[in-house]
């Protein structure tokens, strides 16, 4: 049986990431400051059984995550992504470290390659695991492929952020536990806000899902960790480590993200408050009417009963007031404007 394009595409993207960050690897045990020209032994036993325990894992976590592309649950894709990007992450953390350590003329041209890498594939994958392109109909297709838009960027803009500290071609003087903090930062916001991602767009995979629909966590976890905390580390470290690695363009991006999601949040406070005030307006009208007509028939009732009248008038006087009272519910108890009308209407018939 032959795997499914989803399957392939997904294995190819991650093995060949492995691949080229296992090429930097070697190469820098090969020519760092102690490096004798070849490859050292433990380092290539390292991340020869760091590849074969990842491949061993994917091969079943791909089964999983084909089975869930149609149904609502992510949970073989998060673990896929929490592997790759856990094994991922250690390497580029002694990546980082050997070009810190690294005494030769650096090469910009290499440490972008890899900065370019990282920024396909990544995205990649998550567009993969997601599983858009088996959602139906293709209007949910169109919305969740607009919310994938904001979870692409917001993974640029943390591996920018984290792209600084490989990219940088001498020391800027900001303090080691200050590159710490900030890789391992990024490091929980690549392997969180995807997952959080995942689970949520799950549930529009199934074409015929119906029920309450619960507040994103998302777009509020996103405001919170990327636009406002990243915003506050690089504005620390332009101003006040003078930081030249510092993306003023992702800065910009931030403030422009915050204005807008902060003006969304307060119109659908205002829309809210609106039709609140909106329908206990329609309930206070529609329970005045109610009072007034039920007065306006106790009235005439007494005044049936205090003056005595023949059958014939009497009868007549009660088909006027029973066709006052339909006048009455008709005109001031529209059911359109208040929930009481049909069963006002019933009480009277």
């Amino acid at each position: 049986m032959l795997p499914s394009p989803q399957v392939c595409v997904s294995t190819l993207v991650t093995v060949s990431t492995m691949a080229v960050v296992d090429l930097y690897l070697l190469e820098q045990s090969m020519l760092g400051p102690r490096g004798s020209g070849r490859p050292a032994v433990w380092p290539c036993v390292a991340v020869a059984l760091g590849d074969l325990c990842f491949l061993l894992a994917l091969r079943f976590v791909s089964a999983g995550v084909v089975q869930e592309a149609r149904s609502p649950r992510r949970g073989f894709a998060n673990a896929l992504w929490f592997l790759f990007l856990s094994l991922l992450q250690l390497k580029l953390f002694f990546v980082c470290q050997n070009y810190r350590q690294e005494r030769r003329p650096p090469d910009p041209l290499a440490r972008k390659t890899l900065t370019l890498l990282l920024s396909v594939c990544l995205p990649s994958l998550f567009l993969i695991l997601t599983g858009a392109d088996h959602m139906t109909p293709l209007r949910r297709k169109q919305e969740v492929r607009s919310r994938l838009l904001w979870v692409v960027v917001d993974l640029l803009d943390v591996l920018d952020l984290q792209a600084g500290l490989w990219e940088a071609q001498s020391s800027v003087g900001v303090p080691l536990w200050v590159d710490g903090i900030v890789f391992f930062y990024c490091y929980v916001l690549l392997l969180l806000l995807p997952c959080v991602s995942l689970t949520e767009l799950g549930a529009a995979a199934l074409p015929g899902l119906r029920g309450p629909r619960r507040e994103a966590v998302y777009p509020w976890l996103s405001l919170i960790t990327i636009n406002i905390f990243t915003l506050v580390l690089r504005g620390v470290g332009m101003l006040w480590y003078r930081d030249p690695r510092v993306s003023t363009v992702f800065l910009g991006k931030n403030l422009l993200a915050l204005a807008v999601k902060l003006s969304s949040a307060w119109e659908r406070r205002r829309q809210g408050g609106g039709r609140g005030q909106g329908a206990g307006a329609d309930a206070g009208a529609g329970s005045q009417s109610l009072g007034a007509a039920m007065e306006q028939g106790g009235e005439e009732q007494g005044q049936g009963r205090t003056s005595p009248v023949p059958p014939s008038s009497r009868y007549h006087s009660l088909s006027r007031t029973h066709g006052h009272g339909h006048s009455v519910s008709h005109g001031s108890l529209d059911p359109a404007e208040t929930s009481l009308g049909p069963a006002y209407i019933s009480h009277e018939l």
